[in-house]
């Protein structure tokens, strides 16, 4: 089996997979789901993607110093690592806007209460 064509279709897949990201960001931005600055961050991450897919050359001289054996293998561990790291915030904001909640709850059943 000849790599070329599939290495040209992990290509493909990525830019679309990029391309749809990014239009979904946009969306997000226009509904008011994140500022500006989150715009940009995803922006500029789908962007990255699709620039190490299609132009990977490049990035290969990163692989010897860092010792890892290919360029894909670099990607997935960064993309680990981002994963964990917004898998972390998520967390923390939700734990953050659990305990708003809850105090609000509690401060508007306290206020119904009769004295």
């Amino acid at each position: 089996m000849e790599a070329g064509p599939l290495v040209s279709l992990i290509q493909v897949a990525v830019c679309v997979f990029a391309l749809a990201m990014g239009y979904l960001s946009y969306l997000g931005f226009r509904r008011r789901q994140f500022g500006f600055a989150g715009l940009l961050f995803w922006q500029v991450t789908w962007i990255g993607l699709t620039i190490v897919s299609l132009v990977p050359q490049p990035f290969r001289s990163l692989i010897q110093p860092l010792k890892v054996a290919r360029l894909m293998d670099l990607v997935v561990i960064a993309g680990m690592l981002a994963l964990g790291a917004i898998t972390y915030r998520t967390y923390a904001v939700v734990q953050q806007l659990r305990r708003q909640l809850e105090d609000s709850v509690r401060r508007e059943a306290l206020r119904d209460l009769p004295n």
